[in-house]
């Protein structure tokens, strides 16, 4: 059984759209969180998915995929991010032992493509991690404060993006391993961390990821939705 979890349970503070979370900010009359449901409800490879949502909207969003089949539950997220994925893995273990790869997504990238999602699971077949990245294309700087301490080496910096998937059962023992007071913020960190290889293959530019209502005033000037 191949599992998706897409991430919901975020405050979007930073989107900064009223009172409209913006998981259920509307993209073309559509909220955000169904491009992420859509994505996976139609690849065949995907036996279902799970959607982990903020404590106070469970209710709401299980009102949104109740037209989904491949829906097979809406969990209350964490404080963190890797709080809410600790969740979702922990209820996959109990309810679908017989869970192969899992992929994991932010309900904040809408416009991943079908060809990405099929390249990763082809990928996994050879590799236990497979994370989508791209290129930096500008000039990168570490700084102390506001001052430059170096400029980066662009060539072996890249910019990763979600969907990422992993073996189950790999990734449920990494995060029962990982210490819970260190800051995951992917998941492959959490490999990374205990050692593990995580294979890349190139991302696509247009999976961004909205965090700002700008994004989407800028997506909008460009005509992508």
């Amino acid at each position: 059984m191949n599992i998706a979890l897409i991430l919901s349970a975020g405050s979007g503070t930073r989107f900064n759209k009223g009172t409209s979370p913006k998981q259920f900010f509307e993209l073309n009359g559509k909220p955000m969180l169904l491009y992420s449901m859509d994505l996976f409800q139609e690849q065949s490879y995907i036996d279902g998915f799970v959607v982990v949502a903020r404590k106070d909207l469970v209710h709401k969003t299980k009102e949104i995929t109740s037209g989904y089949n491949k829906c097979m539950s809406v969990i209350e997220g964490g404080e963190r991010r890797q709080d809410s994925v600790s969740n979702a893995l922990d209820w996959i273990n109990s309810n679908a032992k017989n869970c192969k790869v899992v992929f994991i997504h932010d309900a904040a990238r809408p416009f991943c493509s079908s060809n990405l999602v099929s390249k990763l699971y082809k990928t996994s077949m050879e590799h236990k991690a497979v994370i989508p990245v791209l290129k930096s294309e500008d000039t990168l700087k570490e700084l102390n404060g506001s001052v430059v301490v170096r400029t980066l080496d662009r060539n072996v910096i890249f910019r990763v993006q979600t969907p990422q998937i992993f073996d189950f059962k790999l990734l449920y023992e990494c995060y029962n391993s990982f210490p819970k007071d260190t800051l995951a913020t992917d998941d492959a960190y959490l490999l990374e961390y205990l050692g593990h290889e995580v294979h890349c293959i190139e991302g696509e530019k247009s999976n961004i990821k909205v965090t700002y209502l700008e994004d989407v005033e800028q997506i909008g000037k460009k005509g992508d939705f």
